[in-house]
């Protein structure tokens, strides 16, 4: 099922009539308050050109490690998550005006890196409630909320309980404290209906990394494609329209680090005839892959 290209584009044309009628002067409101932050920075680029809709689309964000603020010193880039969280909301609300599906991805790496994180101990307590304000679809965890013992808890007893089962860590473990047991962090995988009928399975898978701290582990991708709960996940008793493979992970296959392939040859071996969409992240460049002819990969820096 191709699902990525599908745009609709819809004209509206108004017809004048005699018997059409309406105020008879301009309403004039008063602003009371200003339309943008004063110390806003305005881009210095325009968009190429308008944004295409298709039948399913993705907003991703990867590696904040916590610039919140923006790129203060790059004018272009200097919006801020205030300005992120309106843009998603008014993006939700054309998507739901054109009939169409927007999912709302990020995939990991929100701590160490700016004042905003670092300020506090463990890092992220003022900074989470902020970037908590984007009502994320699909989550996944990265490696730099696992190297501190501390933000791994805050990680698995807050926030992946704000997003519930929209948070996935298909390979990545916490010992429980009130059992003293292994359990994942984040759900394992989330099947899901969006909102215009589009049956998704989605996994959430860190790459092999090795340097958390003892209370967490990292089951390698190697082994993750074995476990029976994940082939029978790919081999689900219901519909599946689109495999969303997301990671703090990079999507080129060639990367030494990424195991997506291994993931792509997997989910492909057992349904060849269903679109796989990857999103990664960790390497922070922007990249783009095509795995085959109905499957790609987007990591967005």
């Amino acid at each position: 099922m191709w699902i990525f290209v599908f745009v609709c584009f819809c004209a509206i044309t108004a017809l004048a009539c005699d018997d059409c009628y309406g105020p008879q002067h301009d309403a004039l409101h008063d602003r009371h308050v200003r339309r943008m932050q004063p110390d806003a920075q305005c881009a210095t680029v325009e968009p190429r050109a308008p944004l295409e809709w298709g039948q399913l689309n993705f907003l991703h964000t990867t590696d904040t490690h916590g610039w919140l603020e923006g790129h203060l010193k790059e004018q272009n880039y200097g919006a801020d998550w205030g300005d992120f969280v309106s843009f998603t909301k008014h993006m939700k609300h054309r998507a739901a005006m054109l009939g169409v599906d927007l999912l709302l991805i990020d995939t990991g790496d929100l701590h160490d890196g700016a004042g905003l994180t670092d300020v506090t101990d463990p890092n992220g307590l003022v900074a989470n409630p902020i970037f908590e304000n984007v009502p994320y679809d699909l989550l996944t965890i990265g490696n730099h909320e696992l190297y501190v013992t501390d933000i791994a808890y805050e990680t698995f007893n807050g926030f992946s309980k704000v997003y519930g089962e929209r948070y996935l860590t298909s390979n990545v473990q916490i010992i429980n404290p009130a059992t003293g047991t292994f359990e994942y962090i984040g759900n394992r995988y989330r099947y899901f209906t969006t909102n215009h009928g589009l049956r998704i399975m989605a996994f959430g898978v860190l790459y092999d990394f090795t340097g958390s701290s003892n209370v967490s582990k990292v089951i390698k991708t190697t082994d993750l494609v074995k476990e029976s709960w994940f082939l029978e996940a790919i081999n689900y008793d219901k519909p599946i329209d689109l495999f969303v493979v997301i990671g703090h992970n990079p999507v080129r296959a060639s990367s030494k680090t990424s195991t997506f392939g291994l993931l792509y040859e997997t989910i492909r071996g057992i349904r060849p005839d269903i679109p796989i969409q990857t999103f990664g992240g960790h390497t922070h460049v922007r990249d783009f892959t095509i795995y085959d002819e109905i499957s790609t990969g987007l990591e967005s820096g």
